[in-house]
Order: structure tokens, then C-alpha cells, then sequence
């Protein structure tokens, strides 16, 4: 079981915190999605800062 939740947004870009939980409700693994205008997932990542330095370099490139 997943639960996503957006943390931010910049640029169309969101950022989004998934948890992968046990059936018990613990969480077993949290990673960082970054999605484009579209919610389409285009990176994810183990760690907040990567995920926010990615978006960074995105808002660069446009």
C-alpha cells in the first residue's frame, strides 16, 4: 500500500512524498517523486534535498 501527499509545488512541478506501508500501517520506505505539469512522474529519489535540488535544475532549464 502506497500514501502520496504533495509537499510543494514550483514551477508545475510537484513534489511528492510516497510511503510504502505494511498492512500493519508502519511505514517501510518513504521516497520523493518530483512530477510534471501533467502528474506524470519524471524523477524520484531517496532524499528531500535531491528532490528539491532536481526541481531547481528543472526551473533552470525552462
Amino acid at each position: 500500500m502506497q500514501n502520496k501527499k504533495t509537499l510543494t509545488s514550483t514551477s508545475g512541478y510537484n513534489l511528492v512524498q510516497t510511503d510504502v506501508l505494511a498492512q500493519s500501517g508502519d511505514i517501510l520506505r518513504t521516497s520523493f517523486e518530483v512530477e510534471d505539469p501533467n502528474e506524470d512522474a519524471i524523477g524520484r529519489f531517496g532524499s528531500l534535498l535531491e528532490a528539491e535540488r532536481f526541481i531547481k535544475l528543472l526551473c533552470h532549464l525552462n
